[in-house]
């Protein structure tokens, strides 16, 4: 059973390394290569782990090798994160949630470890020498579960707003396979103790040798490019008149003259119906015809500009009364997307407008 179990470390290994060469010179943005290859790199070490520490003495080593696998959750959220959201700016609850996990890694490996007389739930289990020193202590896991499942809600939560048709493909295979995968090895280091029965420990690295050939299957098949995120710009209301789907002509008539878009609960679904054409189909036609990945983008859009038009032209409405006019359901989410599209503030966008006296 031994032997069986380091083949399918093995395996495994060589999986997660052709997905790494895959990444590495795939079509998408550094930032996205960047953080995609180092979540890799986590996941292949946390699978050569006890293959490291059967053949070498050196307890540094494995410490290193450790922290990098305890890293992977976080990683694993940058890269959702660049994915699914699209976004050059980093939120700050979700750099100040990666720092505390890597950082309380770093602080637990190299620093605590069981040197100290820390409460029992700080304490990692004393199963095993080199494990007792490296592995992580329940906090540490509890943090990692958590992230995970961040990462899963970011990844869920998109799901309806997302127009490609290949990443919500992808939305699937990540929560299915890659964060639920992250998940299970988690909680089966905190029932095990880090001390999994051979038999268990050998079923695990089976599922995820088929996870890892399963992720590739579909990227070799689905996404030969390797495209993750592209950049496509979108078309400008000022161009408009250059789309000759006659769907989208009516889409692009029907948004303006009846302003659908100040609907607070407007959805592609109901958008569908309104034009009489399937859902999928309308999805397809908006990020194709128009350049939109996001239907949220694409109706903020009129949105934003209807409520700069009203900025400039009556200073006397407050900016939150124009926010919820245009569609908006909050001050936070106009604000945000109104930066996005002028890069100023509502405010300020508002005091430049004025004429100077």
């Amino acid at each position: 059973m031994e032997y069986v179990n380091i083949t399918f470390r093995l395996l495994a290994i060589s999986q997660t390394l052709l997905f790494l060469l895959f990444v590495a010179f795939s079509d998408n943005p550094l930032r996205v290569k960047s953080v995609g290859m180092a979540f890799i790199i986590g996941v292949m070490a946390y699978i050569a782990i006890p293959l490291i520490e059967d053949y070498t003495p050196h307890i540094e080593r494995v410490k290193v090798f450790w922290l990098i696998a305890n890293i992977v959750p976080s990683l694993l959220l940058l890269f959702v994160f660049f994915i699914f959201e699209e976004s050059c700016e980093i939120p700050k609850w979700l750099i100040a949630l990666v720092s505390l996990s890597v950082l309380s890694s770093v602080w637990f490996q190299f620093s605590i470890g069981n040197h100290f007389n820390l409460p029992i739930w700080l304490q990692t289990p004393k199963t095993d020498v080199t494990l007792t020193v490296v592995c992580s202590p329940l906090w540490l896991q509890i943090l990692k579960a958590g992230i995970t499942l961040t990462a899963i809600c970011i990844i869920w939560n998109g799901r309806e707003s997302d127009l490609v048709e290949l990443r919500t493909k992808l939305r699937t295979i990540f929560v299915l396979v890659v964060a639920v995968q992250t998940l299970m090895v988690i909680f089966l280091e905190m029932m095990t103790h880090f001390d999994p029965p051979l038999i268990l420990d050998t079923v695990m690295q089976f599922l995820i040798l088929i996870f890892c050939v399963a992720v590739n299957y579909f990227f070799i098949k689905l996404n030969p490019q390797g495209t993750l995120m592209a950049t496509v710009a979108p078309v400008t209301m000022a161009n408009t008149e250059k789309v000759v789907d006659p769907h989208i002509a009516e889409l692009l008539d029907r948004m303006r003259s009846e302003r659908l878009y100040a609907d607070h609960d407007l959805r592609v679904n109901s958008l569908a119906q309104m034009i009489n054409l399937p859902e999928y189909k309308l999805r397809k036609k908006i990020n194709q015809e128009l350049g939109y990945r996001n239907f949220n983008h694409f109706v903020n859009h009129y949105r934003i500009e209807e409520a700069g038009i009203k900025l400039r032209e009556d200073t006397r409405i407050p900016v939150l009364t124009i926010a919820l006019d245009v569609g908006f359901r909050s001050i936070s989410s106009f604000n945000s997307a109104f930066q996005a599209h002028f890069g100023l503030s509502p405010t300020k966008y508002r005091a430049e407008s004025l004429p100077n006296i």
